[in-house]
């Protein structure tokens, strides 16, 4: 491993396909051994943008520079492969509309329907080197999936858009 100066900066570059996405029990299910465990065969996600948007203020007659708002953070889009039996698909399916069915309740109350997720980046020898936990996370967009019987033996893909209160980053 190359280092650089003191700072212990390593060389090595980070590879964009060594990640998993890691769900706990979700509010649809009533034990982790008792439920269909949400198995996310991701292929593409994007580590959210986040935003301090900052103001010029008059402080003792001089323009400083502050921070306006909290910082925002943008929402999470990830696509997965969808499994043989849907059952990834389905469970996303099943906590949106636990969430809300649009049948015989509104909307579900927000803490009843949040849980936390973690993306975890591996390195080249596949070592957990950062986990990036978004906290009170919850879907707002299944995506389609596009059946063709001319494509062939091409897998089937879909995308869920996912809220989130804040996302934190921990080394390990």
């Amino acid at each position: 491993m190359g280092l650089c100066g003191d700072n212990n900066i390593s060389l090595n570059k980070a590879s964009p396909t060594n990640f998993v996405l890691s769900f706990p029990l979700l509010p649809t299910q009533t034990t982790l051994s008792g439920g269909i465990p949400l198995v996310l065969n991701i292929f593409s996600a994007v580590v959210p943008s986040l935003t301090l948007t900052s103001e010029e203020k008059m402080w003792q007659n001089a323009k400083v520079k502050g921070v306006q708002s909290p910082m925002e953070f943008d929402q999470w889009l990830v696509n997965f492969v969808v499994d043989d039996y849907f059952q990834n698909w389905k469970i996303l399916f099943d906590w949106m509309s636990y969430i809300n069915n649009n049948r015989d309740k509104m909307m579900e109350q927000e803490r009843n329907f949040k849980v936390d997720a973690s993306l975890i980046l591996l390195n080249n020898f596949k070592v957990k080197i950062l986990n990036i936990t978004f906290v009170g996370i919850w879907p707002t967009t299944l995506g389609e999936v596009s059946m063709n019987q001319r494509e062939g033996d091409i897998a089937l893909e879909s995308m869920v858009n996912f809220n989130y209160d804040y996302f934190k980053v921990d080394t390990t």
